[in-house]
């Protein structure tokens, strides 16, 4: 994607250069081994397929929803995230005019966050285009607590990305079809505090604040790239 498209699409949401998250040092990239083959995401030889009305508005994908197996949960963020859409399983090159920015997707289950950390250690080697990742977002797999092996897990492989997100379960989600699902935008209002919140009314917190962080951290990405090529 050029830098006047991006530069259309972060003015239009009303966002400046800044970020706030909370940073996780990357393990360094001499300590990644790339994973084998079989592991790997292929890379798109073309643009992305996007649904005409996969972004509110018509607007191109800002990121892309990269899921680390089946069932990460990539689809159903494509429509909680209005800036966001699924690569189906593959790397975007990306294509010109075409967002380089990457979120991988991942079930909080051991098998889910290994194939994650397969993703991740593709990109780390340069076998996985010339996208970006901007972060992790892991998906609950079940209600309560993550367990502790989880956990553990989590951190392990979350050092080779410096943003981790975490969706929490919701159980109305997993009673409704993917158009009963609320949409997150940029800019938009939270809603009231309610013990009674409906859940498919508007998105959840854990859904708000990963939606603000993530737009956050690809627009400072986007103006240090560009701030990097003007000097």
């Amino acid at each position: 994607m050029s830098a006047e498209t991006m530069k259309i699409l972060t003015r239009s949401v009303g966002l400046g250069p800044r970020g706030g998250r909370k940073r996780v040092r990357p393990r360094s990239a001499r300590t990644v081994v790339a994973p084998p083959p079989a592991q790997r995401a292929a890379v798109w030889d073309r643009p992305v397929p996007v649904p005409h009305n996969a972004i509110p508005g018509g607007a191109p994908p800002l990121v892309w929803l990269l899921g680390a197996h089946g069932g990460a949960g990539a689809t159903t963020l494509q429509r909680l995230l209005a800036p966001a859409a699924e690569c189906h399983r593959r790397w975007p090159a990306p294509a010109e005019r075409e967002s380089p920015y990457v979120v991988v997707v991942a079930r909080a289950a051991v098998v889910g966050l290994s194939a994650a950390d397969a993703l991740l250690r593709q990109h780390h080697a340069g076998l996985a285009g010339d996208s970006t990742v901007v972060g992790l977002v892991t998906v609950a797999a079940r209600p309560g607590r993550l367990p502790a092996q989880i956990r553990r897990d989590r951190a392990l492989y979350s050092g080779l990305v410096e943003h981790v997100w975490h969706v929490d379960w919701h159980e109305a989600w997993m009673l409704s079809g993917h158009d009963a699902l609320p949409v997150w935008s940029p800019g938009e209002h939270s809603p009231g505090a309610s013990h009674h919140r409906d859940e498919l009314a508007s998105p959840p917190a854990d859904i708000r604040s990963m939606g603000r962080e993530l737009v956050d951290a690809i627009t400072t990405l986007h103006y240090s790239h560009t701030s990097g090529e003007r000097s």
